[in-house]
């Protein structure tokens, strides 16, 4: 029996998961789990880094079985910046703040958007390291002054747990800093910042780096840092053409490529390419998940409407089928001061009825998801060459059963679902390839397919979904 810690970070959330294999069977169990949220102080938009190591700190400290290792997962893009005595110079800057977008036209005069992509693979989005970097340089000097080494957020939290300062390679590679040869890019540094900047060695996954300081025993893993990388390991895909969707507060939709796609129709289409476990790539585009929905629950409880999942449902049921549609990724709901308004102004702009109920509300935004991401997958199969008949689905959006089946509704692909804790079991499964347990994904992936039920969507395209289909495409090209 080998015991593994998994502490998975997401932007709304983290958690403590004890994963215990017998040689045949995986069995999960949450030890600990605490909200995350940015903080605004002065104007900025920051994770309260303290917050988050004394929430790792508790969360160790209820462990009472046994366990061998830990490894740590977050969301992509942040980091933070360390002085010569490995302590923050800054609270690390949440992607969500604005101070960032001026600079991406600011980088586009010395690179051209296109070169960019094709140097690094990423898609150009101004939350990505490269022009938070720029924000810094040009607003607070004084902290790149002072830093010698940076960590992206899941090696932040290993250094403050171990001492370790390495960057992991699938976290790294959502920098838009890393070049093909899966390094740390110094023509592109050069070229923005007149300089390198003290990023920590970048690491490929599945090894043991050293131990916790506050508990010798345990040894640290360095594992996929990026949740999504994780859940994509932990997926059980048998059709090596299948597509994989990663739902929590952001939605993943790709597949695994062997090597970044750099095309013209990829960069115009905004996909973008980030690392896997194995140190090949997933082709995707970073859509919305459940923020707004999230956002929306907030609102409704400030009015004294509180929904549980079941109620949700409910609501859902009794409003009208395809009766508004709302693109999720456009840039008004990113982080409005109020989603409610934003969805309001989305729809008179686009000449559709305005949702008034919660069920109006949530089947609007269900519907709409369902239908963005069917969108995607079509764009991939277009741009890869490549057709598929099955989606793989990991994380919390697996509870969601309508949104499940409206996705096979709207892609009229068969929809297997599950784990719903894909991105901790992923960490644990990396983990367990580091201590010799397991020796490929492919033994993650069956022992993930022994251990946990996966349930299948078969889809009902009928013609109210087609017509659905048709009204959001005009929608989205308007």
């Amino acid at each position: 029996m080998t015991t593994v810690l998994a502490y998975d970070l997401g932007a709304s959330s983290g958690r403590l998961v004890a994963q215990t294999f017998n040689g045949q069977t995986l069995t999960t169990k949450e030890i600990h789990r605490f909200q995350n949220k940015p903080t605004f102080e002065n104007n900025h938009y920051y994770w309260d880094y303290d917050n988050l190591v004394k929430e790792l700190n508790q969360g160790l400290d209820k462990v009472t079985s046994p366990a061998k290792s830990l490894g740590i997962d977050t969301w992509g893009v942040d980091f933070g910046l360390l002085n010569k005595n490995g302590q923050l110079v800054s609270k690390p800057f949440s992607y969500r703040d604005s101070h960032t977008v001026p600079y991406v036209q600011k980088a586009m005069k010395h690179i051209p958007a296109q070169t960019l992509f094709e140097q690094t693979g990423n898609e150009i989005s101004s939350i990505n390291t490269v022009f938070q970097l720029m924000a810094i340089q040009s607003q607070y000097p004084q902290y790149l002054s002072q830093t010698t080494d940076i960590l992206m957020t899941p090696n932040l939290l290993m250094h403050a747990l171990s001492g370790v300062k390495l960057n992991e390679f699938t976290i790294a590679s959502t920098s838009q800093l890393v070049n093909k040869n899966k390094q740390w890019d110094k023509d592109i540094q050069h070229t923005l910042f007149n300089r390198t900047h003290p990023f920590a060695a970048i690491e490929m996954p599945h090894q043991i780096v050293g131990n916790l300081k506050n508990h010798s025993a345990i040894q640290m893993v360095l594992v996929p840092g990026h949740d999504t990388a994780c859940a994509l390991s932990a997926l059980p895909i048998q059709n090596l053409n299948a597509v994989f969707i990663s739902i929590g507060t952001w939605g993943l939709i790709g597949k695994e490529t062997k090597a970044p796609i750099i095309t013209d129709d990829a960069f115009q289409q905004r996909f973008t390419n980030e690392g896997t476990s194995e140190g090949q790539y997933r082709f995707q585009k970073n859509a919305m998940g459940f923020w707004i929905l999230q956002k929306c629950r907030e609102e409704w409880k400030q009015q004294g409407l509180h929904f549980t999942y079941e109620l949700e449902i409910q609501a859902l049921q009794q409003a009208k089928s395809f009766n508004t549609f709302i693109d999720p990724d456009d840039d008004l709901f990113f982080n409005p001061v109020s989603m409610l308004q934003a969805i309001k102004q989305y729809c008179i702009q686009t000449n559709q009825q305005v949702p008034i109920t919660p069920g109006e509300h949530i089947r609007c935004f269900t519907e709409s998801l369902a239908l963005k991401y069917a969108y995607t997958i079509e764009q991939i199969e277009t741009i890869t060459k490549t057709k598929t008949t099955d989606i793989y689905i990991g994380g919390g959006g697996t509870q969601n059963t309508n949104l499940c089946q409206f996705i096979a509704n709207a892609s009229n692909k068969i929809v297997h679902t599950g784990p719903t804790e894909a991105s901790s079991i992923g960490n644990g499964l990396s983990q367990l390839r580091a201590l010799g347990e397991l020796h490929s994904i492919e033994e993650g992936r069956q022992l993930v397919a022994n251990s946990f039920e996966i349930k299948q969507y078969e889809p009902q395209h009928n013609i109210e979904w087609q017509e659905a289909i048709d009204r959001f495409h005009q929608l989205l090209h308007k």
